[in-house]
């Protein structure tokens, strides 16, 4: 069975046309057997989602098809308890799309549906899971700590977002806020211990974010050899850079050659722990949820059936 989940006002208010004049005709010409439900409030994807799940194993082929972006998906994977049964996949309508970009899904709703539709078997990704002394979160793209967080969360309450948005250049607020939250980025020390017992230590801490695919922030890669299926994380972590040092580096994130930059880092790892001098805004998949100064991140390998 095939369970669509939709935001009526994804894709600055377009989701509900798209499923009505796109996606809900080609479902009845084929006679696919299918069931709809519509969020209304942030959760309801989470909610939807653990719901489905819970029941999958009494079911052939529970699939869950989302609309929309990297923060619909990041909803998913909380709800998702059985992830041995559900089979999960994405039409993409958000504005960053980081994660579709990686696993190279059309934006064409039609052409990405019938891909879908025809799949043989899903393929298995990697999730990571970060872990605080509050909470424990999934996450499908990228777990940050310190300044790319701090954009997050400057995103969700712009106004001028939502104004790009209507334009389709949503991702001018990624840089346009990355620029600003560099001149506000508090001072923080911060130390990062990998599971093979590797100690790093950060006087003039910035960012680490950590990833299971190449990008983030609108389309900058700056993890360019994460690969979403070998088990592994990979971060790129930001020390002592002088504001001129950073903007000469932050256009050579989206071709990712920044890390070649001094004081920009990339490592690969299935587990670290990073403890801060002060609690830092922390993101999963662009969602901001709480700020802390100390996290665990780890791989979860092949965790999710995504298919597409």
């Amino acid at each position: 069975m095939y369970h669509f989940i939709v935001n009526p006002v994804s894709r600055s208010g377009k989701g509900l046309l798209l499923w009505q004049k796109k996606i809900e005709p080609i479902l009845k010409e084929k006679n696919i057997p299918y069931q709809v439900e519509y969020t209304q409030k942030r959760g309801d994807t989470t909610e939807i989602c653990r719901k489905i799940s819970i029941n999958a194993k009494n079911e052939d082929n529970c699939t869950i098809i989302a609309l929309g972006g990297d923060g619909t998906i990041n909803d998913a994977v909380q709800g998702i308890e059985d992830f041995e049964n559900t089979t999960f996949s994405l039409i993409p309508t958000g504005s960053g799309n980081d994660f579709a970009k990686d696993m190279k899904i059309s934006k064409n709703v039609k052409k990405t549906l019938n891909r879908i539709l025809n799949a043989k078997e899903p393929t298995q990704i990697d999730l990571g899971q970060v872990t605080t002394s509050k909470t424990v979160r999934k996450f499908a793209v990228s777990c940050g700590l310190g300044y790319d967080a701090a954009i997050a969360q400057k995103t969700t309450h712009s106004i001028l977002k939502k104004k790009l948005n209507k334009i389709g250049m949503g991702r001018l607020i990624y840089l346009f806020l990355g620029v600003q939250q560099v001149f506000n980025a508090p001072k923080a020390s911060a130390q990062i211990e990998f599971q093979d017992g590797t100690v790093i230590n950060l006087p003039k801490f910035l960012f680490a974010v950590s990833m299971v695919h190449k990008f983030e922030g609108g389309g900058m890669k700056f993890c360019p050899k994460a690969d979403y299926r070998d088990g592994f994380l990979d971060m790129c972590r930001v020390n002592n850079k002088s504001i001129p040092g950073f903007f000469a580096a932050l256009p050579f994130a989206f071709t990712g050659h920044h890390h070649f930059f001094p004081g920009i880092k990339l490592h690969r790892f299935t587990k670290c722990t990073i403890t801060t001098s002060l609690p830092l805004w922390l993101e999963t998949d662009g969602e901001v949820w709480q700020k802390a100064d100390r996290i665990i991140v780890e791989s979860l390998p092949a965790k999710l059936k995504f298919l597409f």
